[in-house]
């Protein structure tokens, strides 16, 4: 029982083929190119009187305070709440 596979038209197999690996191709650069975004941060300066409280619903933009100030203490590495005049911050952007 030794089948054999024979083309019958190679012009069609080509074309296949090379859609195939097209498409195969297209399908790769898309994601690379659109499934992953850096993030952007802006850089502060702590002014006088200011909180993280404060400065998470300037540049939160409406989203959750707690979370936002969450992940300005985890970027800027801030154990606490306590931030000083003159310090620099990284801010995440929406």
């Amino acid at each position: 029982m030794n089948r054999k596979y024979v083309l019958r038209n190679k012009k069609r197999f080509a074309a296949m083929l090379t859609v195939f690996i097209a498409l195969l191709a297209f399908t790769f650069f898309a994601v690379k190119s659109y499934g992953y975004r850096e993030p952007q941060y802006k850089l502060i300066a702590v002014q006088e009187g200011d909180t993280l409280w404060d400065i998470a619903i300037k540049y939160s933009n409406g989203s959750d305070i707690r979370r936002y100030i969450y992940e300005i203490k985890k970027i800027n590495n801030i154990p606490d709440s306590i931030i000083y005049p003159g310090t620099l911050i990284k801010i995440p952007l929406r």
